[in-house]
This record gives structure tokens, C-alpha cells and sequence, in this order.
């Protein structure tokens, strides 16, 4: 009887094995880069030129007070690019992109916590499946 438990055994120990490599080749690929924003003395913006590529995710670190507004500029000519805004006290994502709902009428949003934020940068799933990568310069400002 011990025979046939370990002729079953032995096929999920292949899977088990199977699993744990494809999971760490895909952590591999998806490699993400953080940043933390610094603003040179006397300014209140700074620029960060980057590349993202397949699953990557950029993201840049920065503290800001409640009510404080943030703009974000994202030059480039890729159209494969999201921009979100993380908060640990925020309940949804804040979509950064140009035309979001999210933003007041001059492309800004008011900041609702004092606290650590975070901007993520990456390509929509159906270009990182692709393998493809996008450059882009990002502008941060908060006044």
C-alpha cells in the first residue's frame, strides 16, 4: 500500500516543483524600482526620466501634508502607460492620468492625508504581455 501512496505522491511533488519555479521566474521578470522624491532646496518640483518594461512598476516615494496639491506630468509618446496614487489611508487608487475624475480643473490632486505616498507608473497588462517598454519623463509637483 505504501508503494501506490508513493506513486501518487511523486507526480504532486513534480507539480509542487513545477509551481515554485514558474512563480520565480515571473518575480524575476516583474522587477519593481522605487524612488524617493527629494525636491532640491528652493523648489517644489523634480523630474525623473525612466523606462518601464513587461510587468515592471515604478514607483517614487514621497511625504506630503493634507491638502497640499500634487501634479504629476507624464511626457511621453506611449499611449501603454498608467499612473496611479497609493496612500495607506486612501480607500480607492487615485488615477493620475490627464483626463482623470480624479484631478481638479488645473490637472491637480488635493492631497486628503498628511502622510506617505506613493505614484506608480506601469504598462497596461496587454503591452507587458507583449513584452514591450515605455520611456517617459515624469514631473512631480506639490505646492
Amino acid at each position: 500500500m505504501s508503494q501506490h501512496i508513493m506513486l501518487f505522491l511523486k507526480p504532486l511533488g513534480l507539480l509542487f516543483t513545477a509551481l515554485i519555479l514558474s512563480s520565480c521566474s515571473f518575480m524575476a521578470i516583474a522587477a519593481d524600482s522605487n524612488e524617493a522624491v527629494h525636491f532640491k532646496t528652493g523648489t517644489s518640483s523634480e523630474q525623473y526620466v525612466a523606462t518601464t518594461a513587461n510587468y515592471d512598476v515604478n514607483n517614487y516615494v514621497f511625504y506630503a501634508k493634507k491638502d497640499q496639491h500634487l501634479k504629476v506630468t507624464l511626457d511621453t509618446k506611449s499611449t501603454k502607460l498608467w499612473v496611479a496614487l497609493l496612500n495607506s489611508k486612501l480607500e480607492n487608487i487615485a488615477d493620475l492620468s490627464p483626463f482623470s475624475a480624479d484631478l481638479n480643473h488645473n490637472g491637480e490632486y488635493i492631497l486628503p492625508y498628511d502622510g506617505k505616498y506613493t505614484i506608480r507608473i506601469g504598462q497596461y497588462r496587454a503591452f507587458a504581455r507583449r513584452g514591450e517598454s515605455s520611456h517617459y519623463t515624469l514631473t512631480i509637483a506639490i505646492d
